[in-house]
């Protein structure tokens, strides 16, 4: 069995029928890729390590995982595969992918159908999303913290949570945001690189206008 794979198995802990979902989703997502350019072709080989892992390692900082909203979902991660482990838990969850791209939602609905979820995917820009019964707003590789904060503000202002998959200028990017709003951080060094952090943002409030 693929290191990887292994890896992903010990860490979450997780049945034989969820590695052959995941295997389903990293054979599509590959078939799909020459199309879309999902994810980039040289991580193609580590879809695991490099997609899967370093996003099912936000799922247990998500305390309310009623409702979770993913921003600029592109290739699903990390909605896609946090729902997975919601199913797999048997923990009552709901999933909305949020992406702009109408290839791209037909990927992620075609992925939905392949994989059996239960998943709301909808084609708009996240500014132009209404915002109502929230748990948690998750991203990766999306905008940067402050202005990811101002869409969100735009819409509603009073999200619970937002947890955000960030690189190596996740400190700026935060000192960026205290500009403008107050909030509640706590730092996560990323399993999958030692430069990677996860930002688990709370108690939001606008500073400025």
């Amino acid at each position: 069995m693929d290191q990887d794979v292994e890896f992903f198995i010990k860490k979450f802990n997780v049945s034989r029928e969820t590695i052959e979902k995941l295997n389903k989703y990293r054979d599509f997502l590959i078939r799909r890729n020459k199309l879309l350019n999902l994810i980039g072709k040289t991580t193609e080989n580590h879809i695991f390590s490099r997609h899967f892992t370093d996003s099912a390692q936000i799922y247990d900082l998500i305390e309310d995982k009623s409702e979770i909203i993913d921003l600029g979902s592109g290739a699903g991660f990390p909605g896609v595969i946090l729902k997975i482990l919601i199913d797999y838990n048997k923990k009552d969850g709901n999933i909305t992918l949020i992406e702009k791209s109408p290839k791209k939602c037909k990927f992620l609905q075609d992925l939905s159908d392949k994989l059996d979820l239960t998943i709301k995917i909808v084609n708009l820009k996240i500014e132009k999303f209404k915002l109502n019964k929230i748990s948690t707003i998750v991203s990766r590789a999306f905008k940067n913290t402050v202005d990811t904060m101002d869409i969100l503000f735009k819409n509603n202002d009073k999200i619970e949570s937002i947890i955000l998959l960030k690189g190596k200028t996740y400190q700026q990017e935060l000192e960026d945001a205290k500009k403008k709003y107050t909030f509640d951080v706590e730092k996560f060094r990323s399993i999958t690189s030692d430069e990677s952090f996860i930002l688990k943002i709370t108690n939001i409030k606008r500073t400025t206008t």
